[in-house]
């Protein structure tokens, strides 16, 4: 896998829900990754109200305010993380 031009790839965890507030973070550095109060997004009538989480285990390149899936967890067949994956820095970067 060649490492994306800037920003920072982290390994999408699980999503959280507590009360109205829905979260997801980073597996390794806990940087968080996805992060909503329920009761302030509109949704259609019909429509389902969850909104969209990374996929678990996913790569997400953080690069200021875009995101995006560089990778998805039933792909990679271990593939080596990107030279710029949180996962590659200091751990006491991270920690």
């Amino acid at each position: 896998m060649t490492a994306p031009p800037g920003g920072v790839v982290h390994i999408a965890g699980n999503d959280l829900r507590v009360g109205n507030l829905l979260r997801q973070r980073c597996a390794w550095c806990g940087a968080v990754l996805v992060d909503y109060d329920l009761e302030r997004i509109a949704v259609p009538d019909g429509q389902d109200p969850t909104p969209a989480t990374w996929p678990i285990g996913g790569l997400v390149l953080v690069d200021g305010n875009m995101t995006t899936v560089v990778a998805v967890a039933e792909h990679m067949d271990g593939t080596q993380l990107p030279s710029n994956a949180c996962g590659v820095l200091d751990p006491a970067v991270t920690a």
